[in-house]
């Protein structure tokens, strides 16, 4: 009885975490979400395994105005991991970034040259998977160079099964937060709420929607994405 007591507190307090860092955003920003029309996202994410310590990631992100498929911008990034301890992750690598004009606007490709550290940090409460994550970029966008700081705090939550892992139906949300190092340090806030399945342990897919405040306005993207880890160890 003890342990379903411990557990049962513990999934009190995983919801409370969804409640203050989620949906209380959700609130503020969905009144003008749906004003600024829907993108679409698609997105690939890999970690490849090297040894226990290290590992590589790669991701390439096709980022749409509309559901039409107007480009936006196209992301390429790639990192290098090190596994400081089993879920503690330090990361260093680079971004290509290429944000093209609105339709109907006469305006060049932006070329951006990103340069980033992070820290990746997850842990369970209950049944919650939860991780950490801080980056500082260096940015070269154009002809401006601009320092950002980030951090996200995501959460997986299984639906048909106990914890995470292979053939796992699984809800995903997380609020991001950029800031600059600048006069008005922020940037934009984005917040995630997905649907999930997991095949195996380095492959799942996930479709959801993401609300992006930016410049003061609010706007919605339609997201799919799929990771593809290639993955040695046993853990």
């Amino acid at each position: 009885m003890q342990v379903n007591v411990r557990h049962g507190q513990a999934m009190v307090r995983g919801l409370v975490i969804l409640v203050v860092v989620f949906v209380v955003p959700l609130i503020g920003q969905g009144q003008s979400v749906f004003r600024e029309g829907q993108g679409m996202w698609l997105m690939f994410f890999n970690r490849t395994e090297i040894t226990e310590k290290w590992s590589l990631h790669t991701e390439i992100q096709d980022r749409s105005y509309d559901i039409s498929h107007k480009e936006e911008q196209l992301l390429l990034r790639g990192g290098l991991n090190y596994h400081l301890k089993p879920r503690l992750w330090l990361t260093a690598g680079y971004g290509y970034i290429e944000s093209y004009p609105p339709e109907g606007i006469s305006s060049p490709t932006v070329i951006e040259h990103r340069i980033w550290q992070q820290v990746l940090h997850f842990h369970t409460l209950g049944r919650l998977f939860i991780e950490h994550r801080g980056r500082l970029e260096q940015r070269f966008v154009g002809d401006r160079y601009r320092d950002r700081l980030r951090y996200r705090l995501l959460v997986n939550v299984p639906i048909n099964k106990e914890r995470m892992g292979p053939k796992t139906v699984f809800a995903s949300v997380y609020d991001e937060v950029f800031f600059h190092f600048e006069d008005s340090p922020y940037d934009r806030n984005r917040l995630y709420i997905a649907l999930g399945y997991q095949f195996t342990r380095g492959v799942n897919v996930q479709t959801g929607w993401l609300a992006q405040n930016f410049s003061g306005k609010t706007k919605g993207y339609l997201q799919l994405g799929v990771f593809a880890n290639v993955l040695h160890s046993k853990k």
